[in-house]
């Protein structure tokens, strides 16, 4: 009879979370999560206010949101991003009628690393609670590591994937 290995046993344990959220959650109630978690972030700090006022064209908080919901419906490559703004209803929606280049797409990922990733940890929080009807108390902190670890891992897919295209 042949033993499982307890590392083997633990990985198989672990929650699966879907690449793309949407397979559990509607896609418009992500967009509302993600305009939600955004809309919690200090947007009147005067060193922000300053440099948006100085870079009228940078639109900070729309590219946030364009990308967390992009990590959150599985679409990773910027190029990708990038087409689908001006083909998926949802992100013209947020987006408007002029497509982002996936130059500024990655720029934006690279630069604004950390704060993407508080965005889908806070979304991968929300769809495991209404995918699995738990109450809004405090996760587990070996289930907040894990979902630390599932925004980690979509945002370097999302980095490969680009430095793949380049490639090509």
């Amino acid at each position: 009879m042949a033993t499982v290995s307890t590392q083997q046993q633990r990985s198989d344990e672990r929650l699966s979370v879907p690449w793309n959220i949407a397979e559990w959650i509607d896609p418009q109630t992500i967009r509302a999560w993600v305009e939600e978690e955004i809309s919690t972030l200090d947007w009147q700090n005067p060193e922000l206010v300053k440099f948006l006022r100085e870079n009228p064209k940078f639109r900070a908080r729309v590219l946030l949101t364009i990308l967390s919901y992009a990590y959150c419906t599985g679409v990773y490559e910027s190029e990708e991003v990038s087409e689908l703004c001006g083909t998926d209803a949802t992100l013209r929606q947020i987006w408007g009628e002029d497509v982002p280049s996936t130059r500024m797409l990655d720029r934006f990922r690279r630069e604004n690393r950390g704060l993407l990733k508080w965005v889908l940890v806070q979304i991968l929080k929300r769809a495991l609670r209404a995918r699995y009807n738990l109450n809004t108390s405090m996760l587990p902190a070996g289930l907040r590591q894990h979902l630390v670890d599932l925004a980690t891992e979509r945002l370097d897919l999302a980095r490969h994937m680009d430095r793949a295209g380049e490639g090509a």
